[in-house]
């Protein structure tokens, strides 16, 4: 694999296009529009026909659709979408239908058919009519579009700027060294601090990519949130990086998100509490996230709701955090939307306490409660004694008081079948059993005591792994969009995603836990599998 600064000149080709089509001077912001918008100069939307297919607009005609933002294209089946960089049309002898293996060589057998270089006048004829340089049909799912000259020349500065080219691509890449980032915020609780540092620094002692090796940056942060920005902008300009991989927060990552996203900074899978909400001003396209934490159990446990045969005479939602806040009002406004008939009734315990000897409810009521494990667990103790008739149905969050930490409390058994958790987490069980394939045989590769494997070594292990796998399938072609598409690609239930029920991407997704589950109090474990999207089945 190159490691030098591959430095992509054309100007005699921009210069041979300007000048041969009467137009004023090509612009990329533009071309950017077409590719990935679908939006002509003046605003119209691009046009595109593919034989037996319906026209199509707008986005739906975008280039991104197929060749992705990298431009580095993409396979699906045998179906292979060829790089349209300006790098690959206007090389000659380019591969139009190989399929290379890990080691960059043809598979045994294989035909390589070529063409010849593209000119900026083959190229406008390639989207127009529909024909390589030599004269080929270009296959049937490419479409054919209605481009002028200037659209062309537009579309064409933006192709220069695709593909593992230039100083911004390779940022972070310094001779056989590629520097990477983990963020650690003030208020990351120690634990996670601690796996974070200690996993990802054992994992970049060891990690190579052909003659590259991983050079880890620790980017602690101080003071107030507001602080952290001009934080961050002073650690990239000391050190420029490539990524950050994992991370350790709590609930307070926007300011970081922004940064990475302002950054076009890669930021795989941070252990953090709540993910930042997101708006039409401030997408999230380089930020990759294993869950919602909390917000994705507010989301299990209301769709658990409403698949019960007989729903609760009465909710409450209980809290005594702002995390836990969030979260009661993501649950509130699922069942509003659900027209549920059950009433409900919020309370925040910082301002309304429970009295001394108060019930938790009736038996036919439901508490759905974000606390802490010591918080329940005084709760469950001083009520130990109570009858059925004063013992209501309780749903936790895994997150906040995981089942294991409540039972090593010794809290009253007569709780056990009243109490279930919304998680996105597989059982401590489940999580052993897949951390003895995945998790503690890379530990012990690491130098890492794989015996005391934790949860949080766990995600950690997620981040690192996915990342490294991304980068190895990216096969050299190192720029930023191509890494996270092959993220998305890559990011399945395969062993590093033993610590989640389900873990996958697609295009364009940023959130990889797909599943959660509601689960019971082991022993007898009861589990109920709740996806996390509407077009997914549980069953499946």
């Amino acid at each position: 694999m190159k490691t030098h600064h591959r430095m992509l000149c054309l100007p005699s080709v921009l210069l041979a296009l300007a000048a041969g089509l009467a137009h004023a001077a090509p612009d990329a912001t533009r071309g950017q529009a077409l590719y990935v918008e679908g939006r002509l100069q003046d605003g119209r939307a691009l046009q595109a026909r593919r034989a037996e297919s319906p026209d199509m607009a707008g986005t739906a005609a975008a280039c991104v659709q197929c060749h992705r933002r990298s431009g580095l294209g993409d396979q699906e089946g045998l179906l292979r979408i060829p790089p349209i960089t300006a790098a690959s049309l206007f090389a000659p002898g380019q591969p139009l239908t190989i399929r290379r293996t890990a080691t960059g060589s043809a598979p045994p057998g294989t035909r390589v058919e070529s063409r010849s270089a593209y000119t900026p006048e083959t190229l406008a004829r390639a989207l127009r009519s529909g024909v390589d340089p030599d004269g080929k049909a270009l296959s049937s799912w490419m479409p054919r579009y209605d481009l002028d000259e200037a659209a062309v020349a537009d579309l064409l500065a933006w192709l220069e700027r695709l593909g593992p080219v230039g100083d911004t691509v390779l940022r972070g890449l310094d001779g056989t060294r590629l520097h990477l980032a983990t963020i650690v915020t003030p208020d990351a609780p120690a634990d996670r601090r601690e796996a974070v540092e200690t996993t990802l620094a054992a994992w970049a002692r060891q990690q190579t990519f052909g003659q590259v090796r991983v050079a880890l940056h620790v980017w602690t942060l101080t003071g107030p949130p507001a602080e952290w920005a001009a934080q961050l902008q002073q650690h990239l300009r000391a050190q420029p990086v490539y990524a950050v991989v994992s991370g350790a927060g709590a609930a307070q990552w926007a300011p970081v998100e922004a940064f990475c996203e302002a950054q076009a900074l890669p930021c795989v899978f941070p252990l953090i509490d709540q993910v930042p909400p997101t708006t039409a001003a401030q997408p999230r396209h380089h930020t990759l996230y294993l869950s919602e934490g909390v917000l994705a159990e507010a989301r299990v446990a209301a769709r658990a709701l409403d698949t019960l045969g007989t729903p609760p005479s009465r909710l409450h939602l209980w809290f005594d955090t702002e995390l836990g806040a969030a979260a009661a009002r993501e649950f509130q406004a699922l069942q509003t939307r659900t027209d549920s008939a059950v009433p409900v009734r919020l309370r925040d315990l910082r301002v309304q306490p429970l009295a001394p000897g108060e019930p938790l409810g009736a038996a036919q009521e439901l508490v759905v409660a974000w606390l802490a494990t010591p918080q329940v667990g005084a709760l469950l103790a001083a009520r130990g004694a109570a009858g059925d008739d004063s013992r209501p149905s309780l749903w936790l969050s895994a997150h906040l008081a995981p089942p294991e930490a409540l039972d090593a409390l010794g809290l009253p058994a007569v709780w056990r079948p009243k109490v279930r958790w919304a998680s996105v987490q597989n059982t401590p069980t489940q999580f052993h059993a897949a951390a003895a394939t995945g998790l503690k045989p890379w530990l012990r590769t690491l130098g890492l005591d794989p015996a005391s494997a934790t949860v949080l070594q766990g995600e950690v292990y997620a981040a690192a792994f996915f990342f490294t796998d991304a980068l190895r399938r990216s096969r050299g072609a190192w720029s930023v969009e191509h890494v996270l598409e092959r993220l998305e690609s890559g990011v399945n239930n395969r062993a590093a995603a033993g610590r989640f029920v389900r873990l996958s991407l697609g295009p364009g997704q940023r959130i990889a836990a797909q599943f959660g589950q509601m689960q019971g109090w082991a022993p007898p474990l009861h589990q109920t599998l709740v996806p996390l999207s509407p077009v997914l089945n549980a069953n499946r």
